[in-house]
């Protein structure tokens, strides 16, 4: 049953909760936005100004999700006032995963198109062919964060959000009829409807929810590589997704896939498909720490010049961050109780849906009809009892 607009607590102004909180808010509810950190700062998820779209997937459904998600950039640019995502195309490189992405492309009406293993240096200039075959992807391209989420801000504020950043939420209480927020600081806020979008942060929030999930979160980093002396640093190259080989090495450059994405004036963006490490005690805490690290470093350099020719080998910045897998490589997002919708697990692919998230989410916490066949996947039931962290997680391709 859809309740009547009133008023919400988005805790987490990331790639989910601040477009959700902007929907709500043109919703007309009356929206509390709480970051523990600032869109875009040192220690929150969503630093840099670009992400890698992929419209690929290797199952229908989730296929289906990104069509719509492409869909949902093209509004909320239009909401914004200007474009958050660019079509570049991309590559995708595989053995073992072609069949099913070309099956899914097909299935939501996308044009397949394959790249034979000699061939892969005309789709992707410069790339070294190692006799694996390709797809190339027409509609992918990156999605501007930086944009979304600072256009986001502005609207969410000009529209009358209460925005609350570097407040931490120490526990969240569900009730019947309305839920409270706890801060670090002693305040409590209540509100008719709570969303729990906060990312690495979400499984200490959990035991105030009686709830326990299989969430790790994890740190990411990419390397920015080109040349410094030119205007652009790389030329203007499409995406890149280079799936693990089917017997990668277990360390080195050779070690796991990689995907990449043009950056404009920051350099050609590239990062190995392999997390640094997972966040000690599988939560965000404290573990603050976003130091680069040198050999992944070397191992992206090395990449680069090796496969990637048309770009120089010279590393021009770093950038660490976090995601959060879930015990199945899916999302989660679902009402929980009565006055708590929860949306977590972005497993590596958050940016991607931030727009799709900022109307599926309001429509959620707002008791709207959502898809069902979405809910079915991302129901956090599916779990049941098994509510440990994976020790692994899923490359992409091999999900």
């Amino acid at each position: 049953m859809a309740h009547q607009a009133g008023t919400a607590i988005v805790v987490g102004a990331g790639a989910w909760g601040l477009p959700a909180a902007l929907g709500l808010q043109d919703r007309g509810w009356s929206v509390t936005l709480v970051e523990r950190f600032e869109p875009g700062g040192p220690s929150a998820s969503n630093g840099g100004s670009s992400r890698l779209w992929r419209l690929a997937d290797t199952h229908d459904w989730r296929a289906r999700s990104l069509r719509g998600s492409l869909d949902a950039l093209e509004r909320l640019g239009e909401r914004l006032g200007e474009p958050v995502h660019r079509r570049t195309g991309m590559l995708w490189r595989d053995t073992v995963s072609l069949a099913s992405v070309a099956n899914a492309l097909e299935f939501i009406g996308e044009p397949v198109e394959q790249v034979a293993p000699d061939a892969v240096g005309e789709a992707f200039p410069g790339l070294r062919p190692d006799g694996r075959p390709a797809l190339w992807v027409e509609q992918a391209g990156v999605v501007h964060i930086d944009r979304l989420l600072g256009g986001a801000l502005r609207a969410f504020l000009a529209a009358g959000g209460d925005y609350r950043p570097n407040t931490r939420v120490t526990a969240i209480e569900p009730g019947d009829a309305s839920a409270s927020v706890r801060l670090e600081n002693g305040e409590v806020l209540t509100a008719d409807q709570v969303l729990l979008a906060s990312g690495p942060g979400t499984r200490e929030l959990l035991p105030g929810l009686g709830l326990e999930l299989p969430l790790t979160p994890y740190i990411e980093q990419v390397v920015y590589v080109g040349d410094p002396s030119a205007d652009l640093p790389a030329p203007d190259l499409p995406g890149l997704v280079d799936c693990q080989p089917e017997h990668p090495a277990a360390t080195g450059p050779d070690s796991g896939g990689v995907y990449a994405m043009p950056n404009g004036r920051l350099g050609y963006k590239i990062g190995l498909d392999r997390p640094l490490r997972a966040l000690r005690d599988a939560t965000l805490g404290d573990d603050l720490d976003r130091t680069a690290d040198a050999e992944r470093t070397e191992h992206i350099r090395a990449r680069v010049e090796r496969d990637l020719t048309a770009i120089v080998p010279r590393v021009l910045a770093t950038q660490v961050c976090t995601w959060t897998d879930s015990g199945d490589g899916d999302f989660i997002v679902a009402r929980t109780h009565p006055t708590v919708s929860l949306a977590c697990g972005d497993s590596g692919e958050g940016f991607k849906y931030a727009a799709f998230m900022g109307e599926y989410l309001p429509a959620l916490v707002a008791g709207d009809r959502t898809d069902p066949e979405f809910d079915r996947h991302w129901d956090p039931a599916r779990f049941g009892s098994d509510t440990a962290p994976r020790a692994t997680f899923s490359p992409i391709g091999r999900h």
